[in-house]
Order: structure tokens, then sequence, then C-alpha cells
């Protein structure tokens, strides 16, 4: 009898370190993959109880995922930690392993099952060769520069400035070096490439490519990811991701000021002449430029095929909501965060209809109003000595802060009145953007 209750108890324990085990893991992916804490957190609590084990706490710090479960019974606790180091945007591997945690939720397979098809997902070949990401990121530069006035010979320029960007980016993190490094490195390459437009054109403006440029680094900053989580209450670790957007940001305007500097002393000054006119006259080219940096940006995160062309759609909503804005007198912030809300509410349904997380399709829809014009002419006033590049550097903050919280707000809203916020968020307050929600009061949701 005594050996028979041993055997159950360890049974028992081993059934609750590989659920453990199979839950960690899929946090990491996500979390690495570009969701909030809010989600992984949500995630992690939901499959432990899909699974039989109550009492289970989940946190997020940063890096560091922990996770405990204490034994009603024994109160013996077990618990979990993985270090988080690296982290980048796939979304692919994002939705793949959304819809793996969908199935456990609504089925739980067994855990060694789980695991083999977690284990396919992470190994599986990217979606989009590497090669085409690169092309996907010089379409955003591209875009970006059709987006500010740029003419010919400036879009080709920023076509080839974010592709060598990428080469060299990507060069340096495969040997380790530190983010900031690289943007220093990404950063001084948009002015060297101005200079040769200079040459080339006199009468292109070439600081345009470096706002191309700027733009095209800045799309895959972690400003969303640090306003959400700070938004839901993970404070520590959106100060952490707000600290990180900042050292990113830091680096690039390191690399762009010291390359201007250099330039300047052989002759080659830049200088944005004036802003661009936010007009709705060339709308039909304006669209088309958004949606040809959403399509760049869809090829070099991954995307889902099946949502590119929703996140295209919102992408020329997004603009055309931007640009309305504009011209009724709202300002950058307030049009940019009005977006940002439209968009969040689209996105709410269309995230339905492709079977696609919200954050993939609002992040996607949104890289088209990356503030790069206000971070650089910030950053040449301030060089030039000029107090008004204070304000200017802020309301590129301001704007990039807008889009997120904007888009978060809609998302609230939406689960608010739907679901399940209020069913399922009992510690946080934020909405869940990369995990399979099915909206609706009935027995059918998912999470």
């Amino acid at each position: 009898m005594t050996k028979t209750s041993s055997i159950g108890i360890i049974d028992t324990a081993a059934h609750t370190r590989a659920v453990l085990d199979l839950t960690m893991r899929l946090a990491e992916v996500i979390f690495a993959a570009g969701a909030g804490a809010e989600d992984a957190t949500a995630a992690m609590e939901a499959i432990t109880r899909a699974y039989g084990l109550k009492g289970t706490e989940a946190n997020i710090t940063h890096t560091i995922i922990n996770l405990t479960h204490e034994d009603p019974a024994t109160h013996e606790s077990i618990s979990r930690s993985r270090n988080v180091k690296y982290r980048s945007l796939n979304y692919a591997k994002l939705t793949a392993t959304s819809e793996l945690i969908a199935e456990i939720l609504e089925n739980p397979m067994d855990v060694a099952d789980a695991r083999k098809q977690l284990a396919t997902i992470v190994s599986a070949k990217p979606q989009v060769p590497m090669l085409f990401r690169r092309v996907g990121w010089s379409l955003v530069g591209a875009g970006a520069a059709v987006l500010i006035g740029g003419g010919p010979v400036v879009i080709l320029a920023a076509f080839v400035a974010a592709f060598i960007i990428d080469l060299i980016t990507t060069m340096l993190d495969n040997r380790r070096v530190p983010v900031f490094y690289q943007t220093v490195v990404g950063g001084a390459i948009g002015p060297i490439l101005a200079a040769l437009v200079q040459v080339i054109d006199p009468s292109a403006n070439p600081s345009l490519v470096v706002v191309a440029a700027i733009i095209m680094l800045l799309a895959g900053v972690t400003t969303f990811g640090a306003v959400h989580d700070t938004l839901s209450g993970f404070y520590l670790t959106g100060t952490a991701r707000a600290l990180e957007a900042m050292v990113i940001t830091g680096g690039l305007v390191t690399g762009v000021a010291g390359a201007s500097l250099m330039l300047s002393r052989l002759g080659f000054g830049l200088r944005v002449d004036s802003d661009v006119a936010l007009t709705l006259a060339n709308l039909p080219l304006l669209l088309v430029a958004s949606v040809v940096v959403v399509i760049g940006f869809g090829l070099a995160v991954q995307v889902p095929w099946r949502a590119f062309w929703v996140v295209c759609l919102l992408g020329a909503v997004a603009e055309f909501l931007y640009l309305a804005g504009a011209n009724a007198g709202f300002g950058l912030v307030w049009s940019s965060g009005a977006a940002a809300v439209g968009v969040g509410l689209l996105a709410a349904v269309a995230a339905r209809i492709v079977r696609t997380p919200p954050l993939v399709i609002m992040v996607s829809a949104l890289v088209p109003l990356v503030p790069g014009l206000s971070l650089f002419r910030g950053l040449l006033q301030v060089s030039e000595g000029e107090i008004e590049g204070l304000l200017s550097l802020l309301t590129a903050g301001a704007v990039a802060a807008a889009l997120a919280a904007g888009a978060i707000l809609a998302q609230s809203l939406v689960q608010f009145v739907w679901g399940p916020a209020r069913r399922l968020q009992r510690r946080s307050i934020g909405p869940l953007m990369a995990l399979p929600i099915a909206l609706g009061r009935g027995s059918g949701k998912r999470i």
C-alpha cells in the first residue's frame, strides 16, 4: 500500500514537472517572438490550468520568466525559470505557437506530443528566406522615402541603404555585438548614402535618405511592447523595454550624428529643408507607399501569408486616418493616436477572419507612421545648438507612444465589451494581443 502511494506521488510530481517545462517553453517562444509580458503570463496560467494544475503563479521580469506550482496537498513547490536573452520579431513563429496554445486550451493533448509540435515549430525553416527578408527591409526604406517626399534617386538610395544596413547589422548580431553598436553602424550608413545622392543629383534632398533609414531602423524597436507592458501593470518589464528602446535610439542618433559631422567636414551638409506637406492631394501615392512599407515589414518579420492582405489594407487605412487628422488640424501626436485607435478596432475583427493574433496585424499596419522625420529634425537642431530640437525629439517620442497607446486602448475596449477582459484579467489590466482569443461571453471562449 505504501509502495503504491509512493509511485502515485512520483508520477504526479513527474507530470507537474513535465507540464511546467512545456509551459515555460511555450511562453519563451511567444515572448521572444514579440508577445508582451501580459500575454506570456496569461498563457502560462491558462496552460497549467488546462492540464489540471491549480495554484500556479507566473511572472516575467524583462528577460526572466518564472513559473511556480504549489501542491495543495503537500504545500511543496516546484519552480521553473528561463532567461530569454535574445528577442526578435518573428510573427510566423508567434502565430504558430499561439495556435498550438489554442489547441492545448481547447483539448489538452499529451505533454510529449505538445513538446514535439513545439519543437517542430521552433526548428521549422523560415517562412521567408533571408534574402527576401532583407529585401523586405529595403522596401520599408524605399516606401518611407516616398512617404516623406523623396524623388526617384532618393527612393533608390533608401532601398540600397536599407539593404546594406540590414546586411551589416545582421553580421554584427551573429557575432553577438551589442545592439547599441549595431545601431551606431546602421545609423552611420544613411548619411553616407545621402552624400552619394548629393553628388549624383544635387537637386535632390539627400537628408530624406537618412530619414528613410531611420524609419527602417525604428520599425523593429520595442516601443509597442514597452507601452503595452507598462499599461498592463508590468512596470519593471515595461521600463526595461523602454530603456532598451532608448538605447537603440541612442545608438541610431550617435551613428547619424557622427557620420553627419564627418561629412560636414568634407563639405556635405545634411539638412531637412522644409516640412513635408501633409495633404490629401497625393493620397493615392501615399497609400501605395504605405502598402509598400507594410509589405516590406511583413516580409522582414514573417507575417503569416494569410494575413498579408489584411495588414496591407489596414496600413493604408492607418495612413488615411493619419492624413485626415493632420489636415483637420489635430497635430501629429493626436492624428497618430487616432489612426492607431482605428486600426486597433479593425484589427480585432480582422484577427478573427485571418486567424492571426491582433498584435501581428496592429504592429505591421502602423509601421508607416513611425516618426523618423521628427527624430532626424530634432537631431539636426540639437547638433546645431537649437533648443527647438528638444521639442522635435519629444514630439517623436510622443508619436511613438501615441501609436502604441492608441492601438492598446482599442483592444482594451473591444475585449472589455465582448471579452475576455472582465473574466481573465485578475491581476493586470492590459488586453491580450498575442493569444488565441475568442470574443464573446459564451462557454466557447478559448481563454
